[in-house]
């Protein structure tokens, strides 16, 4: 912002408030329609549906969208003051608790989430640290000292179980058997090229507790090696074998954090501030250079209108870091207005209506919608200054 210009890297992007509001408004509108309502006798009271479509086949949030949906729902009640908003969060909140495990007969798991229910024998330790984080956030909000009680003994699971020999984290854990008929997807031969967005909870951690053990040699090791084994050569991150290096034939996630980095650009600019290391910068600008250069006509990098909100929280984050970057004239606009294109317009169908048709098959997912509630609200409406550094 600049003098109360929306002017992000260079580039004016006053003209597009109204719209960006506006459709803000109606992403928190469609969480709250997805919201199963509060009721003693449902187990999925509070939860809510992260991928929806027309013939009835919705899906439940992970740990993760509930994180990121209960911060854009905080955001929402700063922005339009709406009590409901705020109340929406909460709820969600007492349903991730409900999957944090605390079991005397999970020792190995004390601490961790769940993937999406109470019973899932299962969990992604990149989505268990983005519900990690939400914890801080709503210790922050509450100031009730459990979230952040949550948060660290998350912290201590995650030392002790969460990290493989190298030190980098683990793809997932199965610890119970699994449903009949289902097939687990943990890669832990791999490592996953989301979790340079790992960084960021260790980061906000130390910034809410000044404890320097929560940025210590752990952290910068994920941070080291996410640039200089995760990052190609041709700047995008990409999944590798962690015995040879090497990046495998078959992308087991077919290229979903390709331009949606999964925020590690965003956790480097955190490793950036805290060790001054110009490596972290010169990797943000391989990233942003790669990735502007696959922006089309219709303003997208990729199919997903995911990548387009982290993209732009990305580059507002790091426009002030002494990048040697420069962006595309009209970049941001264009990118903008590719997420606006993707928002489902059909009130006679509350559970679609708000959300974002993220690949085009007619489906509205959280994914694009959580992260374009957090940032439009940031950039435009003096919201809070989640996925921040």
């Amino acid at each position: 912002m600049n003098n109360n210009r929306m002017i992000v890297a260079g580039e004016d992007l006053s003209g597009l408030q109204e719209k960006a509001l506006c459709v803000a408004r109606k992403v928190a509108d469609w969480l709250l329609a997805t919201q199963k309502p509060e009721d003693h006798y449902a187990a999925e009271s509070g939860s809510y549906f992260c991928d929806v479509g027309k013939n009835n086949e919705n899906y439940y949030a992970c740990n993760w969208n509930l994180a990121f949906a209960i911060m854009g729902l905080f955001s929402a009640h700063k922005v339009f003051g709406d009590e409901k908003y705020r109340d929406s969060a909460l709820r969600m909140a007492r349903y991730l608790k409900s999957l944090q495990i605390f079991s005397p007969f999970l020792p190995d798991c004390y601490g961790a989430f769940r993937e999406m229910s109470p019973q899932t024998p299962w969990f992604y330790v990149r989505d268990n640290i983005s519900a990690a984080w939400a914890m801080i956030e709503l210790y922050r909000e509450t100031g009730d000292r459990e979230y952040l009680t949550r948060a660290l003994l998350w912290y201590e699971w995650f030392r002790k179980n969460g990290m493989d020999s190298s030190g980098w984290p683990y793809w997932g854990k199965q610890f119970e058997p699994a449903f009949a008929g289902t097939k687990l997807r943990i890669f832990n031969h791999l490592h996953g090229c989301f979790h340079g967005g790992s960084l960021n909870f260790f980061y906000q951690l130390f910034k809410e507790t000044g404890n320097e053990e929560y940025i210590g040699g752990f952290y910068r090791n994920i941070a080291d090696k996410f640039i200089s084994e995760i990052q190609q050569s041709d700047g995008f991150f990409r999944s590798v074998d962690g015995a040879t290096n090497k990046v495998p034939e078959n992308d087991p996630q077919q290229g979903l954090h390709r331009g949606n980095d999964d925020l590690g650009t965003l956790g480097l600019a955190g490793a950036y501030k805290l060790t001054g290391n110009k490596a972290y910068l010169h990797s943000i600008e391989k990233f942003f250079n790669a990735v502007f250069a696959r922006q089309g006509d219709d303003g997208g990098v990729e199919v997903s209108c995911a990548a387009d909100p982290v993209i732009l929280n990305a580059v507002y984050e790091t426009q002030s870091l002494p990048l040697d970057f420069k962006l595309p004239s009209g970049s941001l606009s264009k990118l903008l207005e590719h997420l606006f294109s993707r928002q489902i317009d059909d009130p006679s169908y509350p559970l679609l209506h708000g959300g974002f048709d993220e690949v085009l098959i007619g489906r509205a997912s959280a994914r694009s919608g959580c992260y374009a509630l957090i940032v439009l609200l940031k950039i435009f409406g003096d919201g809070k200054e989640y996925l921040s550094v």
